[in-house]
């Protein structure tokens, strides 16, 4: 029986704000037409700016929160490395008026901003198509149809009819492109005169096999702000390849993608290019790690680009994992998280064909206590090549030595495969990072970890996380032959 860990102890005070000049006395909010997405929605961001006393422009750099709220629509939070702070994306398929609200925390003690607009207004392409892959085309269209909309595609010297849609449709998607090809689509929407839209297909995936994360592997994660303490200026290819390699780890998921905001930023990516080369040259493999936050169009697109990422040098990437969760941060709660969770790996996997490698990193039904009632565990197995559960065993307390990690990877394995609801290969998602409040695992835990996920049959395991990991627990990994 788990016996959970000690309580945290009293709550922690507030995470004092700091401000790169004078602190803020107002807040207001700057906004720009994003355009019509291929989901048929039209984009509208708003970024929060701040200015003190005297009217001066500030920065918030650390803590302090601001909640958007939309007169209709989504309304999902951007990660302040995207905007250069608090920002958000509005997105409807309603055409007409539009506004938004900004509200700031109590500790910042700002009074609301709002922001108003009019899709009617825009000077933006209200019809779209783009690749999601090399399998994948998306059609969209704005506003909502009112009436049937018929798709037509002409290429490869044949015309055929790719879907036609009963309104209030917005979207159709096309699974029956080839990799390479070029198209041309035709959207009539009743009485609107067709509109065209030319698509090139991008190039297959090369064959990524499950082999790519076989043994022992580690997360490694960075901020794209140069300004963080764990920035990509830290990433040292040499000193992360020679480790690597005195610890036996044979492959890195590299953090790529936060939902849609690609993480190799043009800032970052000299760094991101160097690491994947040094790896490829020592023989480790870097597979892609994606965050996915919505079952969309551009959240879609950003993962399967880290799918298909090569470095200058032309070395490519040796798979993909995507971090499949429940919660605000990532795919949403509730009945929308569980129909966002199994939609999201069908369509990475329409997108990207029968060559790559997929692995879905999922929430661990024997710590959580969750069944595919709750967590679509079978149809996230359907479309992808290996489970990785989230086993983090020091979130809760089993007691001390070997058995603590074993105990809990036994369980988990064995939770996963009943939940999966057939055959497939399981990497274990093991820590090293003190996650919760029970601290970090032993050397002898991890030891017992993967000896537990030898004999249960998975086929590796990787750490949570890189730049957690003590150098105890590295000298512990290095000393287990997988």
């Amino acid at each position: 029986m788990i016996v959970p860990c000690p309580p945290a102890g009293p709550a922690l005070a507030p995470i004092p704000i700091v401000w790169s000049a004078a602190p803020a006395r107002s807040m207001r909010l700057e906004t720009l037409p994003g355009g019509v997405d291929p989901d048929g929605r039209a984009r509208w961001i708003v970024r929060v700016r701040f200015a003190d006393a005297e009217g001066k422009p500030t920065k918030l750099v650390q803590a302090g929160d601001i909640e958007f709220a939309a007169s209709h629509g989504e309304t999902q939070w951007q990660t302040r490395s995207r905007f250069g702070g608090p920002a958000a994306i509005v997105t409807t398929t309603q055409d007409g008026p539009l506004s938004v609200r900004a509200i700031a925390s109590a500790q910042m003690g700002l009074p609301d901003a709002r922001a108003e607009t009019d899709t009617r207004t825009w000077s933006v392409a209200r019809v779209v198509a783009r690749p999601l892959g090399p399998h994948l085309v998306q059609i969209g269209w704005f506003p909502a149809a009112t009436q049937p909309v018929s798709v037509v595609r002409t290429g490869e010297g044949a015309t055929r009819t790719v879907c036609t849609t009963a309104p209030p449709a917005s979207t159709c998607r096309d699974a029956h492109v080839r990799p390479g090809a070029s198209y041309r689509y035709s959207i009539e929407r009743g009485a609107t005169a067709a509109t065209t839209v030319d698509v090139a297909v991008p190039a297959d995936v090369a064959r990524q096999p499950l082999d790519a994360i076989r043994g022992k592997g580690m997360w490694l994660r960075y901020s794209p702000d140069a300004a963080d303490s764990d920035s990509f200026a830290h990433l040292d290819a040499s000193a992360i390849v020679a480790r690597a390699k005195r610890a036996g780890i044979r492959y890195i998921e590299l953090r790529m993608a936060y939902g849609e905001f690609s993480e190799v930023t043009p800032a970052a990516k000299p760094s991101v290019d160097a690491l994947i080369d040094a790896a490829a040259d020592a023989n480790i493999g870097v597979i892609a790690w994606t965050v996915p936050r919505a079952a969309t169009s551009f959240d879609l697109l950003r993962t399967t680009e880290a799918a298909t990422y090569r470095t200058p040098r032309g070395t490519p990437v040796a798979g993909l994992a995507i971090d499949l969760e429940r919660g605000g941060e990532y795919l949403g709660d509730g009945a929308v998280a569980r129909t966002a969770l199994a939609a999201y790996p069908r369509l990475v996997r329409e997108a990207l064909g029968p060559n790559a490698l997929i692995v879905s990193t999922v929430e661990d039904p024997y710590l959580t206590g969750l069944t595919d009632r709750e967590f679509p565990y079978a149809a996230v197995a359907r479309y992808s090549d290996a489970l990785q559960p989230m086993a983090y065993w020091r979130m809760f307390r089993k007691g001390r030595g070997d058995e603590a990690g074993a105990a809990v990877v036994r369980a988990s394995v064995a939770a996963l495969r009943r939940e999966a609801g057939r055959t497939i290969a399981i990497n274990v998602g093991g820590q090293t990072a003190p996650v919760g409040s029970c601290g970090a695992p032993e050397s002898a835990e991890l030891l017992g970890s993967l000896g537990e996920s030898k004999r249960s049959g998975a086929i590796g395991e990787t750490f949570f996380d890189w730049f957690g990991t003590l150098e105890g627990q590295w000298d512990a990994l290095g000393s287990f032959s997988w």
